[in-house]
């Protein structure tokens, strides 16, 4: 999850630019796409319907790309719509503050328009929006929540850019309801780094004795993964309404942390690995509409999907969609 500087959004604010030119994967899945927006509409897609396959209440929550929902930059009305049927919720990071990993700081006006344009298009397509503002203090969490409600999205006001550790500001709309699905959710936490907490009890029980009405985590603790029962604990809010657990899951790009990673890519990549990303260490882009990541992320007991449904969480939460404008950059 980061926030880097993006030329195209002045561009694209400044001059309204709107394209329909149509869209299509041709040749074979190992080679590279027609168009990146499309391979990876298509690759959300591929896993919402495999989740729902095996779980019919699944959620998929994105994090980024919010611009496939506008037919911009050669994005098509056509898959503009299926990014709507594909996902259940869209997040975005540094809306109102803390762009470009500048933490307390508004958001550029010009990019703070083109996140409003693109969030408001999912919003009006029935999903709920989720907007993770970066701040140093209480009035600038105070602004955030105010911004965003006024908008219409759930936020999430954080000081921990490494989002590893609880906010001190109390979330908003704090409520004893059970949760059950995205619509639902009226404030939510994101805490995928456990590493400052005195032990792995301790981080369990931190997010237990919350109210938040959805925890977006990690899938791995200390090298193991959460089991069944400690996932279903976290389901309960401490007010003992029912709240929503999803798992982070990385679909743009590989971390040589996780299960999956192989010693001997360290000597020599795989081909549809890409660039190590500078700006977070030990993560590599990857060529995600490849069948060797697809196979990771889903279709077998050890693929990262199917091991977040097998520890029993209600979604994933999608990160690093944006990747698709690395290549697309490139070209």
């Amino acid at each position: 999850m980061n926030n880097k500087p993006k030329w195209w959004l002045r561009l694209l604010v400044g001059l309204g630019l709107l394209t329909t030119s149509t869209a299509a994967i041709s040749g074979s899945e190992a080679s590279a796409p027609a168009r990146y927006d499309t391979a990876m509409v298509q690759l959300i897609g591929e896993l919402h319907q495999y989740a729902r396959l095996h779980q019919p209440h699944f959620q998929l929550l994105a994090n980024g790309g919010s611009p496939l929902y506008l037919p911009i930059d050669g994005n098509t009305t056509e898959n503009a719509a299926h990014m709507l049927q594909n996902v259940d919720g869209q997040l975005a990071e540094s809306v109102f503050f803390g762009f470009n990993l500048l933490d307390g700081q508004e958001t550029p006006a010009a990019e703070n328009k083109f996140f409003l344009h693109t969030l408001d298009t999912a919003r009006n397509g029935g999903l709920p929006v989720f907007v993770l503002d970066y701040v140093t203090n209480a009035e600038q969490a105070a602004i955030s929540y105010e911004k965003n409600l006024a908008k219409g999205y759930i936020p999430l006001a954080s000081p921990y850019r490494g989002l590893d550790g609880i906010p001190p500001f109390p979330p908003p709309h704090i409520n004893a309801k059970d949760i059950h699905s995205l619509a639902e959710v009226q404030n939510y936490l994101v805490l995928l780094n456990p590493s400052k907490f005195a032990s792995s009890a301790d981080y369990l029980n931190s997010l237990q004795n919350s109210d938040y009405d959805l925890l977006i985590i990690d899938l791995y603790l200390e090298n193991r993964l959460l089991n069944k029962e400690e996932v279903s604990a976290l389901k309960r809010k401490k007010n003992g309404g029912r709240r929503l657990v999803f798992a982070y899951m990385s679909i743009g790009e590989a971390e040589t942390y996780r299960n999956y990673w192989q010693k001997s890519w360290a000597k020599s990549l795989p081909d549809w690995l890409d660039e190590p990303n500078t700006d977070w260490q030990n993560n590599y882009r990857v060529k995600f509409w490849r069948p060797e990541w697809k196979h990771i992320l889903y279709g077998s007991p050890n693929a990262y999907l199917d091991e977040i449904m097998q520890a029993g969480f209600d979604g994933a939460f999608l990160d690093v969609i944006d990747v698709y404008q690395y290549f697309q950059n490139n070209e």
